[in-house]
């Protein structure tokens, strides 16, 4: 039996009407053979590469819009719309050569004027790109992102339509990794002037990547079709992607069970993932991930800002081991720095807490002497809210926690959940007093993780600001020494840290389901989850 496809406004009432119409068991359930239906685990707040910042809006992205570089499934740089490209001698002038007959999903051309509308815009301060500061390094690019020059003086230009050249203020070996990410995909520089805002409706959406948008129903689907003008056509096997938002997890996994999905991007619901490892041992995939988990003290307010003996107290009494072995069990790795010790193999695993390894109770003790010298005592605890986006993983780490700090601390913690497009804009505005945070790498360097500490930087939640870090990590960006610059890296990620500028809690892995017909997916060796439907392949 083949099931036949049902679109509606939202992904519960789709799991109804799919187990409403058959009552087989899944074994024999046949998926459709054009459509690739894919769990992103929460609604896309947009799909603007400019202002995309979360993982569900990335994937989508990911597909629609393409750059100059591309990356394989192992995370290696590939030729993109830029079949070549050369680096000057001194490692500042990056010249890239377009391909032949490159075109919008409309059938217009694709120039170099198009890249150099589209770096201009992620600059503007207008555009309020929340990675902006991929292109802080390219001539005049942050200065213009201070609002100190317009966007036209971004080191950019283009010889002739085949050609662009970008210059920078100083070597940088990670640029081209920057370029491959979805932030810098090309965009139609007609088509974002005649509808503004609403250019990213189905409707009017002009796309550059191996999918076109067909439809996008709000907390329902987001359904691509392939892009016939995407100049590696050819190669894309699926004509169809089918997006569902569903944030709960266990709605998402009973879908997946009945035939609705294929593939079950990054989460699985924490209390049956020991479960899902016996039933589906070769369809549950868990990676470590290259990110951090962590929570953000919100140093807008005065009782975190000027109180870093609180902002200490906080983190010593998170029992981390208990939190990664009894509540998460899923192979995370405890954390007790702002940066992993897998980054760039390893270079930055001495940037540690000196606490690290005592014993919990040793922690503690120090703790409590630390919450007391703050000023809380048992008659006057420290009262806050603790935020976090819809989901059962977050709730269930927050109520650990808000327990430990009860405990060891008496802190009083009130929880407060809210829709992920809130919740976002809420931590960006500072509209919070704790709550959950997650970055995951977009490369492998530790410049993915210096810029979430740097003054007013657009991904810095916590409002942390301490200008000798900012001047280290200058200072680092500027070396061409590479020991140099790892030692500067080192010395201001270690003062962030002491700090106490975040809470971290944990390195996090990323599980996925993939049925198993599902091929030509690497999904083992993907340690940043960046996937592109256009690799995908259904197997006999």
């Amino acid at each position: 039996m083949r099931i036949k496809k049902v679109f509606c406004g939202s992904p519960i009432i789709c799991l109804g009407l799919i187990l409403g119409a058959c009552s087989h068991s899944e074994s024999t359930l046949q998926h459709p053979l054009d459509t690739l239906r894919i769990d992103v685990g929460s609604e896309a707040p947009t799909l603007d590469p400019a202002l995309s910042e979360d993982a569900a809006a990335g994937r989508v992205i990911n597909d629609l819009f393409a750059g100059l570089v591309d990356f394989d499934q192992q995370n290696n740089l590939i030729p993109g719309m830029a079949e070549s490209w050369n680096i000057s001698a001194n490692g500042k002038t990056y010249t890239f050569h377009l391909r032949d007959n490159l075109k919008f999903s409309d059938g217009s051309r694709i120039t170099a004027n198009d890249f150099i509308y589209t770096y201009r815009r992620v600059v503007d301060p207008k555009t309020a790109s929340g990675h902006n500061y991929l292109l802080a390094g390219v001539v005049n690019g942050n200065k213009i992102i201070k609002g100190e020059l317009p966007p036209t003086s971004l080191g950019i230009s283009a010889p002739d339509a085949k050609t662009v050249v970008i210059q920078l203020d100083h070597p940088d070996a990670n640029f081209l990794n920057y370029l491959t990410l979805g932030t810098v995909g090309v965009v139609s520089q007609k088509t974002i002037n005649k509808y503004a805002s609403a250019w990213t409706q189905a409707q009017n959406m002009v796309t550059s990547g191996a999918y076109v948008l067909s439809e996008h129903v709000v907390n329902g689907h987001i359904l691509l079709t392939k892009n016939p003008y995407y100049f590696q056509e050819s190669q894309v096997a699926i004509a169809k992607v089918d997006f569902f938002p569903y944030v709960d997890h266990n709605a998402g996994l009973s879908a997946y069970k009945t035939g609705g999905l294929d593939l079950v991007y990054q989460s699985v619901p924490i209390d049956q993932y020991q479960n899902l490892k016996q039933q589906y041992p070769s369809e549950l995939h868990t990676i470590q991930q290259e990110g951090i988990y962590f929570y953000d003290l919100n140093q807008l307010l005065p009782q975190f800002k000027n109180n870093p003996e609180l902002r200490q107290a906080l983190s010593m009494a998170i029992d981390r081991n208990a939190l990664v072995n009894k509540v998460l069990g899923q192979g995370e790795t405890a954390l007790y720095s702002n940066v992993t010790s897998t980054v760039e193999s390893g270079a930055y695993k001495s940037v540690r807490y000196s606490w690290a390894d005592l014993p919990y109770a040793k922690q503690v003790k120090i703790a409590q002497q630390l919450y007391a010298k703050a000023g809380y005592s048992a008659s006057h605890p420290l009262k806050i809210d603790l935020s976090y986006n819809t989901d059962d993983l977050h709730k269930k780490i927050a109520l650990a926690i808000a327990g430990m700090w009860k405990s060891t601390l008496g802190v009083e913690v009130t929880l407060s959940n809210q829709e992920w497009k809130t919740f976002i804009a809420s931590r960006h505005s500072g509209n919070y007093v704790v709550a959950r945070d997650r970055w995951v790498a977009d490369y492998n360097s530790v410049t993915s993780y210096t810029q979430l500490y740097l003054c007013n930087g657009m991904q810095n939640n916590s409002h942390y600001c301490n200008p000798a870090y900012d001047k280290l990590v200058t200072a680092a960006e500027n070396s061409s020494d590479l020991t140099q610059q790892q030692q500067l890296y080192r010395q201001a990620l270690t003062l962030a840290l002491n700090d106490y500028a975040i809470i971290p809690l944990f390195q996090p892995n990323y599980s996925k389901l993939v049925k198993p017909y599902v091929s030509n997916l690497d999904v083992e060796h993907n340690f940043f989850n960046v996937e592109q439907s256009k690799w995908v392949k259904f197997s006999d």
